[in-house]
């Protein structure tokens, strides 16, 4: 699995893209403006990563906020103040803007799901496809969509049933020389799921990531750097990976793409990722809104951030979506 060494606090808040908690704020639009901005002001832990001057950010938007603004107006200045941040996990959620998670079903992998034998599909919240390629039998496919919970009882354990599936996938496809992992567009999720499955493409152990969680008001208040280990399952593919991204790759999966990126036999190929490494609190407003924000700093071992600017695959592919899995079968 991929192991944390990791308070146990935080690994239950953390265990997850999404987390919830927060202060009440009171209704006016001063007051909610006020309330998202003291509370990113404390916790939010990326300013001197992506160069924000977070005081003049105020001092530009906060002359718009007006106590006869209705909520649509209210919304747009909240929400161009939030994305002058340009993090992926900053957003403000109202009854008319709610977040629609990215599922990659249809496009992205129809190109390859058509071209598959001997595989099949597993519901729940990845929406797994696989198989082996029918002109090269000895290639094996799997998509994985999102590291989302399913729509299942998880009983005791917090891996839920469908990552689980991830054994009997490999034992289909044991018998191929290379496969390739495509996770386009997948947009996060349960760590337990992403950790349980980057396990089973892990050969070595190894360090991949250092996190910092804020812990305090000031700036430079971070707890002290956790590291994560990516270790083998007691069952792991080891021949060949093509790690397939693109820029919707998000949060967990792009962890797991550093993960993964560690391992001698993995070849990261396809498109920069999003850049959205940390997780994210959900916070409630009174007047029923809701609001997110990034609470880590992470690096590689190297020591480089990569929220905003995302991680760079060994072999970027350009060609259109039709051609690339064509130009990864090359590589093979």
């Amino acid at each position: 699995m991929l192991l944390k060494k990791t308070p146990f606090l935080l690994l239950m808040l953390f265990v997850s893209c999404h987390v919830f908690f927060g202060p009440d704020s009171g209704g006016s639009p001063q007051e909610i403006f006020d309330t998202i901005w003291n509370d990113f002001n404390i916790t939010y832990a990326l300013f001197d990563v992506k160069g924000i001057d977070w005081d003049e950010i105020y001092n530009i938007y906060a002359p718009q906020i007006q106590p006869d603004m209705n909520n649509l107006q209210l919304f747009q200045v909240l929400s161009d103040k939030l994305g002058e941040l340009q993090d992926a996990h900053v957003s403000l959620r109202t009854p008319f803007n709610r977040e629609v998670p990215s599922s990659g079903i249809g496009g992205l992998f129809v190109t390859a799901a058509s071209r598959l034998q001997n595989g099949g599909t597993v519901a729940g919240g990845a929406n797994i496809v696989y198989g082996t390629f029918v002109a090269q039998p000895n290639v094996g496919y799997m998509y994985i969509g999102s590291f989302l919970p399913g729509k299942v009882d998880i009983g005791s354990g917090p891996v839920q049933p469908w990552a689980r599936e991830i054994d009997g996938i490999l034992r289909t496809l044991a018998h191929t020389d290379a496969i390739i992992l495509d996770i386009r567009s997948n947009s996060g999720g349960l760590g337990s799921n992403a950790e349980y499955i980057g396990s089973r493409f892990t050969a070595t152990s190894s360090d991949y990531i250092r996190v910092y969680t804020k812990n305090g008001p000031g700036r430079n208040d971070f707890s002290a750097p956790q590291t994560w280990t990516v270790r083998p399952a007691s069952t792991s593919y080891t021949n060949p990976v093509f790690l397939l991204t693109d820029n919707r790759t998000n949060s967990a999966a792009e962890r797991f793409t550093l993960a993964l990126r560690t391992q001698a036999h993995v070849t990261h190929v396809g498109g920069t990722t999003r850049g959205a490494l940390s997780a994210r609190i959900v916070r409630p407003l009174v007047n029923g809104w809701e609001y997110t924000m990034s609470v880590q700093k992470v690096t590689d071992m190297q020591g480089n951030y990569h929220e905003g600017t995302g991680i760079i695959p060994d072999v970027p592919l350009s060609e259109p979506l039709s051609n690339q899995l064509d130009y990864i079968l090359s590589l093979w």
